[in-house]
């Protein structure tokens, strides 16, 4: 492997500890600090790391640790990217009781379900979600190649993309041991989870080839037009001798070259066109498991003379109410009617 077929060095870093459960937050420019959980903190010897990226940032910042090829500290995290396999799980803390105060108001606040009585509480309980981060691996080949960790994550209960992930995850110290004993919820087939993952990935990866392509606009139509103008002349120039020829031999063989000519410039059109094309190559490169306590909360509605149940969860890390998920569109829905088969609908279908 060559050293422009590298993952680039920040983003190894960063992957690494984030994987091993470490808060991170960027503080200035090539420069992040890493709060460690206690797994980490034991082998590193310490609980708490700034890090720059940059030979300038580091002599600015003479108590951050310098990371650069071959340094002590990269190869140490390294040897633990090593350790780690295709295949890690995660642990959220202990989310205590899970009670939620307020809750049956938050409900009534977020979520609207038209023709029914206001909801009321009939149960609660915890279980233990599991969200599966996909993390390819992605080549993009053009002018320039470039490379990037894509991160997927899919909630296992729904299948849906959880695009603010990182957001809430980043909050949470993680531990490798679960430190609670709550029953497992519904995970979907790893069939499913990884189909769903991968179209977001090649989502990813078609908006990072397209600003790729966008960037190098300029740079291509300045080469076509150098082309362009190359050939235009020596066109004109063979055109010119065709019309001052004087016998038909001379004409035969300058239009041979007209021609010729114009078949070059076709083709180094077409090559510089395929130069300026972006590959992309994919593969995923680990799992991570992440396991999160979320509260499931059963809900009672009325509906004239009939009565409807749904179940809405609260994401505790995240401290957020989380929508039903509509039984016919499969999407999270905040607005929801009921329909003739006592279920409830989104109102995409129902009016």
């Amino acid at each position: 492997m060559t050293s422009s077929e590298l993952l680039p060095l920040r983003s190894f870093v960063t992957a690494c500890l984030e994987r091993s459960g470490a808060i991170l937050e960027e503080t200035g420019y090539e420069l992040v600090e890493a709060l460690l959980p206690e797994e980490l903190s034991n082998r590193l010897t310490r609980d708490y790391l700034q890090l720059a990226f940059d030979s300038e940032v580091a002599r600015e910042n003479p108590q951050a640790i310098f990371v650069t090829y071959g340094s002590p500290f990269l190869e140490e995290l390294a040897r633990l990217g090593a350790g780690y396999g295709r295949y890690t799980v995660l642990y959220c803390p202990d989310p205590g009781t899970g009670e939620k105060r307020h809750l049956e108001y938050e409900i009534q606040q977020q979520l609207h379900f038209l023709r029914c009585r206001p909801p009321q509480i009939v149960h609660q309980w915890m279980e233990e979600h599991v969200f599966r981060g996909f993390y390819f691996r992605t080549v993009l080949r053009s002018y320039e190649k470039r490379e990037e960790l894509l991160n997927v994550v899919v909630d296992g209960y729904s299948g849906h993309i959880v695009s603010d992930f990182d957001v809430w995850w980043g909050k949470i110290v993680a531990a490798g041991e679960p430190s609670y004993q709550l029953p497992a919820a519904r995970l979907l087939s790893p069939e499913k989870l990884y189909q769903n993952a991968c179209r977001e990935a090649e989502r990813q990866a078609r908006e990072l080839a397209a600003s790729l392509q966008r960037r190098a606009a300029w740079r291509m139509e300045r080469e076509l037009a150098r082309v362009a103008d190359y050939y235009a002349q020596l066109s004109q120039e063979t055109t010119k001798k065709m019309a001052a020829a004087g016998d038909e031999t001379k004409k035969e063989r300058l239009a041979k070259q007209l021609a010729a000519i114009e078949a070059d410039r076709q083709r180094r059109e077409k090559d510089t066109l395929e130069r300026y094309a972006v590959e992309v190559d994919i593969h995923l490169d680990h799992l991570v498991d992440y396991h999160v306590p979320r509260l499931h909360v059963k809900l009672e509605l009325q509906h004239k003379d009939r009565y409807l149940n749904t179940t809405v969860l609260y994401n505790l890390p995240a401290h957020r109410l989380e929508p039903p998920v509509c039984p016919l569109c499969g999407q999270p829905a905040t607005r929801l009617i009921p329909d003739g088969e006592n279920r409830l609908i989104c109102t995409n279908h129902g009016t």
